[in-house]
């Protein structure tokens, strides 16, 4: 047994290290979120303690939009750009070299853009 909460410490430990860098749990990549705080603003608090439970629930879904839907869409021309800059903006080659590195870039730009679409969707990276 105290081996196995050893290994649920250090799996905690991993997650929260990982969760750290989130790209939601920074403010400017959580705009659904951020527009319901600024929107709800109860000033009582007997207004602030009616509305709660459903603010946490209705919070939870506009972080979970932000997470699932925003973000991922938000970072897709970033990644294009990034996928562009490394296989087809054009260089000084001469023909032979294009045409020898033209099938392998076709081959790499999908798994490329899909490993830059999913760091940038995940990370805050900019």
């Amino acid at each position: 047994m105290p081996g196995t909460m050893k290994w649920t410490a250090a799996a905690a430990a991993m997650a929260a290290a990982i969760l750290a860098g989130c790209a939601t749990f920074e403010e400017e990549n959580r705009p659904v979120l951020n527009k319901m705080d600024k929107t709800i603003r109860p000033q009582s608090t007997a207004a602030r303690l009616a509305l709660g439970p459903p603010c946490a629930a209705l919070g939870a879904a506009a972080w979970a939009v932000d997470a699932a839907v925003v973000r991922p869409v938000a970072v897709i021309p970033a990644a294009a750009d990034d996928v562009y800059e490394l296989y087809w903006r054009p260089r000084d080659m001469d023909f032979f070299r294009k045409s020898l590195l033209f099938v392998p870039i076709v081959v790499l730009t999908p798994p490329t853009f899909a490993v830059d679409w999913a760091a940038r969707t995940l990370f805050a990276i900019d």
